[in-house]
């Protein structure tokens, strides 16, 4: 019969503990944490400064109305041609007298009988200064037959010849008076003219016509009504000369140098048009933002890079997307925006290094919404981790999200 061999009390233990060290060190062994990665790359690299932007025609002219009066309908629509100086673009029928109320009225006739009287007494004043022209060509004729015959002296021929002339100063003066008095009556009686018979009297129509060829791009006053001198008409402009108008914040706006190009986006077509700033205006302007933040701006001027045949659709007051580029590389080293993250005051990436994190620092030139240029630290095709979060850090073991 062959002996049995018995575990000795020490294997046992030591068992035991293998087996509590093995189950401490699986359960306090971290799984490891899945993360996107990105992929650092070389390539061409735009930095652009994007905002909203609305088109408008270069030169716009608005014709307004040259006097008051009744706005004859206009006939223009937008869209149609006009011909400088030959397009009937308004027509005004000048304006009918004011209704009075029983007070202006008053008022009006108590005039009337001023000025009637007025008149009268610059009436009697021709007969006063005509009588004495007459007295003084008597005592002239007197003063020049008694000089002849050496009775008088060439002093008093004189002096009756000043009266005579001073005389007939004071009649053209009276019959002058007359005249006013006679016109300023003729005014007030005016204003008791009813409208209705000044409007059957008729008054000659005030033709408008357009001041430069080109295109109705709105017609501010279509119907009849009452206008006053100035009253914006109809909107006229040549849609070939269409241009592209965005206000930037004034930070981003000194960036922009004329003639830098721009990407013109979300106009309607299915591909984006190429432009080109023509102008950063010189003087700002406060601009409350959708927030209720003030915000100082600048407006950018841009001219289309393109045949008119692109962007032909285009009209007076569109919008836009504008993507100006104030940096552009053919063939830069990029990492996603993504992956960046400060750590103290500089930028920093972890990098995925044999399935766990790797904190590297980098240095970085121009960076766009997407993608950032880098200078040193990282090398084409480093995998980096995108939007790390907490449980990232420098050691900790990674695998790749498959879902």
């Amino acid at each position: 019969m062959a002996p049995r061999h018995r575990i000795g009390p020490f294997v046992i233990a030591a068992l035991v503990v293998l087996a509590v060290a093995a189950a401490i060190f699986f359960g306090m062994r971290r799984p490891p944490v899945a993360v996107d990665l990105g992929t650092v790359t070389r390539g061409p690299l735009q930095v652009t400064l994007d905002d909203e932007g609305e088109t408008r025609v270069r030169d716009v002219f608005t014709v307004s109305a040259p006097v008051n009066g009744r706005l004859l309908r206009v006939d223009l629509e937008p869209g149609d041609a006009v011909s400088a100086g030959k397009t009937v673009v308004a027509r005004i029928q000048p304006g009918e007298p004011e209704l009075l109320d029983a007070r202006r009225r008053r008022e009006v006739e108590a005039q009337i009988r001023s000025r009637t009287a007025m008149l009268a007494a610059a009436t009697s004043r021709i007969t006063q200064a005509r009588a004495e022209r007459d007295l003084a060509d008597r005592e002239l004729d007197r003063a020049k037959k008694l000089r002849s015959t050496g009775f008088a002296a060439e002093a008093v021929v004189d002096r009756a010849r000043m009266a005579h002339d001073h005389a007939e100063a004071a009649v053209t003066d009276a019959l002058r008076l007359v005249d006013a008095a006679r016109f300023n009556l003729a005014e007030v009686q005016a204003l008791l003219t009813a409208p209705a018979a000044t409007a059957a009297a008729g008054g000659a129509v005030v033709t408008v016509r357009a001041p430069v060829s080109g295109t109705v791009l709105r017609v501010v006053r279509e119907s009849e009504s009452i206008v006053a001198a100035g009253t914006a008409l109809v909107d006229i402009g040549d849609p070939g000369t269409l241009e592209i108008v965005t206000d930037m914040l004034s930070a981003d706006a000194v960036q922009i140098q004329p003639g830098a190009p721009a990407i013109i986006e979300q106009w309607g077509g299915t591909q984006p048009l190429h432009a080109k700033v023509r102008l950063v205006e010189p003087y700002g302007f406060m601009k409350v933002s959708a927030l209720g933040v003030e915000e100082q701006r600048v407006n950018v001027v841009l001219d289309f890079a393109e045949d008119r045949s692109r962007w032909a659709r285009l009209g007076h007051g569109y919008r836009v997307i504008v993507r100006v580029v104030t940096w552009s590389s053919p063939d830069a080293l990029q990492v996603p925006a993504g992956a960046l993250f400060r750590d103290g005051n500089d930028w920093a990436v972890f990098v995925a290094d044999a399935g766990r994190a790797r904190l590297a620092r980098v240095k970085l030139g121009a960076m766009s919404p997407d993608s950032a240029a880098v200078i040193s630290g990282l090398q084409r095709g480093d995998k980096v981790v995108l939007h790390p979060g907490d449980k990232i850090a420098a050691g900790v073991r990674i695998v790749e999200r498959t879902n």
